[in-house]
């Protein structure tokens, strides 16, 4: 699997918002045109994905704390 092939579940904002790369890398990287290093694209892969992980739907009471 390419690189590019890698990124089709993100969306350039999101790979942005994940990594603070400029919008022409994300774009370029999603469109195959460029890519890190071999030995860098697990790396950045894994902080995509930690960067985009869904929050959790759970409602916090806020008169309620934790101890």
């Amino acid at each position: 699997m390419s690189f590019a092939e890698s990124l089709t579940d993100y969306t350039a904002a999101q790979i942005i918002a994940a990594t603070g790369c400029p919008r022409g890398t994300a774009y370029d990287w999603k469109d195959g045109r460029r890519e890190p290093p071999a030995w860098q694209q697990p790396h950045w892969l894994a902080i995509i994905a930690r960067g985009t992980r869904k929050k959790s739907n759970k409602t916090v009471d806020s008169n309620r704390h934790e101890r």
